[in-house]
């Protein structure tokens, strides 16, 4: 499982829709119960396994996508009247796989005991928090940009990334759960992006595809019923109140719920890079308050792992999710084997 992927900060690029299938296909990762054991796949997780099977995430295969985005961004600009010079390195990532650093594995108790949640620090972050400094950013078009009145320039950005928000609209979608990102709005990066992930990425062509988008908003509603915390299934919603009944036991009774937890971490850590704002420039936090942080990230992850194991709360979780998407197959089998024969893997290659 790939622990990180991490984009330059210069880089603008769409998170396509794949990432969503994150929940189908890597939700036993997070299993306070991970060791050597192979993470378990449901029903429903199989089928959607096609649309992935023969397809590598490697950096080449990164750089390459990336490289077609910028050729398409560079024919966009040159249509919108802009000069613009193809930059492969907007899209350079790093990624780091638990086999590539010794130390703990992501989810067992020595990893609880040493890390926490991974927040402030993992196996192998020096080797990613290295990486940006080693490849210097350069802006091929900064010239050009450069050499434009205010006026042009500010075109030229909206023809490039689409209309900015403003503050009131980017603080709307900030606490609007709901926003969906829309990538006809985003420019000629937008169209590229879209376009060669459409090309690329099974998944993401499938879940665009006008004929399945009522499969696809059924299928989210099996996950969200597991993993919604306003609302969730009624055996969930037990489990979390003896969850939190045995993390309150060790002193921590502000929690409800696992992901509750480790959200209310990475939200703590937010406020601590910040200067005292939500619109407040990155501020790095001090070696004290960071050691003090990681002590009380360490508490939580253990106290959560711990009250996990006592429950089996991975495995009536596993159980609870499996059953539903059993259901969900049985239910919407004509309508998954047409998505399947029309976008899996296999059928890209016939």
């Amino acid at each position: 499982m790939n622990r990180q992927v991490r984009f330059p900060r210069t880089a603008r690029l769409v998170l396509p829709a794949v990432l969503a299938a994150g929940a189908l296909l890597l939700t036993a990762c997070s299993g306070g119960d991970a060791g050597d054991k192979e993470p378990a796949q449901g029903p429903l997780t199989k089928y959607m396994n096609a649309l992935f099977e023969g397809e590598e995430y490697t950096q080449e295969t990164f750089d390459k996508q990336q490289l077609e985005v910028e050729e398409l961004v560079a024919a966009c600009m040159t249509k919108e009247g802009f000069e613009y010079i193809p930059n492969p390195s907007n899209g350079g990532m790093v990624m780091a796989s638990e086999g590539e650093s010794e130390g703990p594995e992501w989810g067992t108790e020595e990893f609880a005991k040493q890390y926490g949640y991974g927040i402030i620090d993992w196996p192998g972050s020096e080797d990613v928090e290295a990486q940006p400094d080693e490849d210097e950013y350069v802006d091929l078009n900064a010239d050009y940009v450069n050499s434009l009145s205010e006026s042009e320039s500010a075109a030229y950005y909206e023809a490039l990334h689409g209309p900015q928000p403003t503050e009131e609209e980017m603080l709307a979608q900030q606490e609007d759960e709901n926003y969906e990102y829309n990538w006809e709005e985003a420019g000629c990066y937008g169209a590229a992006n879209n376009k060669v992930q459409q090309e690329s990425n099974s998944y993401q062509a499938a879940s665009e595809d006008p004929q399945f988008a009522d499969l696809f908003t059924a299928m989210n509603e099996v996950f969200s019923v597991v993993y919604d915390e306003e609302n969730p299934h009624e055996d969930v919603a037990k489990l979390n109140r003896d969850w939190a009944d045995c993390v309150a036991e060790a002193g921590l009774s502000e929690f409800t719920s696992p992901n509750q937890a480790q959200q209310a971490l990475f939200d703590e850590y937010n406020e601590l890079q910040s200067a005292g704002g939500d619109n407040e420039e990155y501020v790095e936090p001090s070696k004290a308050d960071k050691k003090k942080f990681q002590e009380r990230e360490v508490e939580v992850a253990v106290a959560d792992l711990a009250c996990k194991k006592k429950l089996s709360y991975d495995d009536k979780l596993e159980k609870l999710q499996f059953e539903l998407e059993q259901k969900f197959v049985d239910e919407h089998k004509a309508e998954l084997d047409a998505m399947i024969a029309q976008y899996g893997t296999a059928a890209k290659k016939d």
